[in-house]
């Protein structure tokens, strides 16, 4: 019995370590960096959606409006027309994977220290150290992960403050979080308007 019980709680724990990133999610964004020519602070805005493994659609709505998407063997990089009735365009290339679909891949390890990354918590805040393996791959040397309560429930993720290794800060501040979604199969295939300019 005692046996039954060690096995189950080591499962349960298992389970809880690698379930922190949802299979599928959807949020509202909004992006805070500093440009490297000027200095200043930009921000954009708009939704992302995210789906395990390597897929993501993110459409930015201010200060314009883009639309990037990307499956495990395609990405489309679409920007609509200035003015109606003028021609859009679209870049499209073999899949590379987008920065943030590999963290958000490799986050599905949970929040526990491993091969890929060390964790350290300080209040509602966990702080991930990448590894130089996966700094390579990332671009990334460290991410705060800021919670709203201390569950540390995916849904409670506020901000992701990420180092890169330019030593660029980006912070993703997210919000409405919806961790059941319901995609089509077509969701992360872009659909290329009419009278688009097409460039691979």
């Amino acid at each position: 019995m005692k046996i039954l019980i060690t096995s189950f709680f080591l499962i349960s724990l298992n389970i809880q370590a690698t379930s922190f990133v949802p299979d599928t999610f959807s949020a509202k964004f909004q992006q805070v960096y500093k440009s490297a020519l000027t200095g200043k602070e930009k921000r954009s805005s708009g939704s992302l959606d995210y789906s395990y493994p390597g897929s993501i659609r993110l459409e930015t709505q201010s200060p314009e409006s883009l639309i990037y998407v990307s499956n495990n063997k395609t990405t489309w990089y679409y920007t609509p027309p200035f003015i109606e009735g003028e021609a859009g365009q679209v870049s499209i290339q073999q899949s590379s994977k987008n920065g943030l679909t590999k963290f958000l891949d490799m986050l599905r390890k949970g929040l526990k220290s491993n091969k890929y990354y060390t964790i350290k918590k300080d209040k509602l805040t966990y702080k991930v150290s990448f590894s130089k393996n996966a700094q390579k791959d990332l671009g990334i040397i460290f991410a705060n992960l800021h919670f709203s309560k201390n569950d540390f429930l995916f849904e409670q993720l506020t901000k992701i403050e990420m180092t890169q290794t330019d030593k660029k800060v980006k912070n993703l501040i997210l919000s409405n979080i919806d961790k059941s979604p319901k995609f089509l199969k077509t969701h992360f295939d872009f659909k290329i308007p009419k009278n688009t300019k097409v460039n691979r």
